[in-house]
């Protein structure tokens, strides 16, 4: 008998507990954030789109080499110090959003940003950007290499 009432007290214990939580939440406000008329808010440490600097560019193929899904394709013209970038592409089908490319760069000529939307209607469209065309999100004044950038939701 006492284990018929010990079970009634746990399930009515339990449920007590799961109402306490669904009541708390209850009157809480939502913080649904209205895209696009609202920017969600991103830590300074968020990998978003890449940034990319073709001026900086030695051509050294060391961040296609490392990406681990070779989603990164250079195409050159001349070898050497007489080489010029004809085709730095980044397929973001593939893209991982590791940061592993950004890591080998000797001139910091390769950045992960704060921009996010890729959005298309199209997969084939509008996903293998060509940053040497001028697609693509370009260093901006806050970038992900400055520590408040993704404070700019609170610095209002």
């Amino acid at each position: 008998m006492t284990s018929y009432f010990r079970r009634v007290w746990n399930g009515v214990r339990t449920t007590v507990k799961g109402l306490a939580v669904t009541w708390r939440h209850v009157l809480t406000k939502p913080v649904t954030v209205q895209y696009p008329e609202e920017q969600p808010y991103f830590s300074p440490y968020e990998r978003g789109l890449h940034e990319f600097e073709p001026d900086k560019c030695i051509i050294c193929e060391l961040c296609a080499k490392i990406c681990p899904v070779d989603c990164i394709y250079i195409e050159q013209i001349g070898k050497g110090k007489t080489a010029t970038l004809t085709k730095y592409a980044i397929d973001y089908n593939k893209c991982l959003f590791c940061g592993l490319c950004t890591e080998p760069c000797p001139v910091d000529c390769i950045h992960m940003g704060q921009e996010f939307d890729l959005t298309a209607f199209d997969r084939t469209k509008d996903v293998i950007v060509d940053f040497t065309k001028g697609e693509g999100p370009w260093r901006t004044v806050k970038t992900s290499a400055e520590p408040r950038t993704g404070l700019r939701a609170h610095d209002k």
